[in-house]
């Protein structure tokens, strides 16, 4: 009954608070990366020999990292591949994006302002991602937006990636905030699992990578477009700070 209560109060905390820090995914929340990585995939396959692989059917493994997703890839071939070149190919796979398809994934739209208007609120900006460190900071950096993150936790920096809460309890930690003023914002049945077990708020953005539409439950709010996602926040603390002056 106490753990009930606990979880219970946090949800509560988590509906009404006034949030100090968002926290966002990579890979289908910030950047639409899933068409330069399946044509990174492919290119190796091709190369080898293999056959092509549609990108719908490499959609969910991209949210478990850039090498789970090549290894679907592998994995979906009609013969099986020699355990051996099947690394050979996977880092080939890396060596290949990394120099040549990693710059042309975009933002998704009004990304960019979104955050500039949340920094404008005193808003600490985080990244929670299954993504390697290294591409990470390489894709902030190209979209002119690595200096507005507060802080980056990335694949192999804690203990267990998302669905984990490692990662996200991490990045939390790192900026001296509870977890009821912190918000996550992703698009997979990852990020709701990694923001539901660190008691974290959730939000959905639809235009991502979930295979199914509750794979984004239980969320605080769902949206389409960054515009949409930047209102909502900006009508919440507005709300949040009337209510406190009541």
């Amino acid at each position: 009954m106490k753990l009930t209560f606990c979880v219970r109060s946090i949800h509560v905390m988590n509906k009404n608070a006034q949030f100090r820090a968002i926290i966002f995914d990579v890979d289908g929340t910030l950047f639409d990366t899933l068409p330069s990585l399946s044509a990174a995939a492919n290119s190796v396959l091709g190369q080898a020999g293999l056959h092509e692989v549609s990108t719908p059917l490499l959609r969910a493994a991209l949210n478990e990292g850039l090498r789970p997703m090549f290894r679907q890839s592998i994995a979906l071939q009609a013969s099986a591949v020699e355990p051996g070149l099947a690394r050979q190919l996977e880092e080939e796979y890396m060596d290949q994006y990394m120099q040549r398809w990693l710059p042309a994934a975009p933002l998704f739209d009004h990304v960019h302002e979104a955050l500039l208007a949340l920094k404008a609120l005193d808003m600490r900006l985080g990244i929670c991602t299954n993504r390697d460190r290294a591409s990470t900071d390489v894709l902030l950096t190209q979209a002119g937006i690595a200096g507005l993150f507060d802080t980056v936790v990335g694949m192999g920096d804690a203990p267990r990636p998302k669905p984990a809460a490692d990662p996200l309890l991490m990045v939390i930690e790192r900026m001296g905030i509870p977890a009821a003023a912190a918000l996550l914002v992703g698009d997979s049945y990852m990020d709701a699992s990694c923001a539901r077990l660190s008691q974290v708020g959730f939000a959905a953005h639809l235009g991502g990578y979930a295979v199914h539409p509750g794979d984004l439950l239980p969320h605080m709010t769902s949206f389409s477009d960054y515009n949409e996602f930047t209102n909502w926040v900006l009508g919440r603390q507005s709300a949040n700070k009337e209510a406190c002056h009541a």
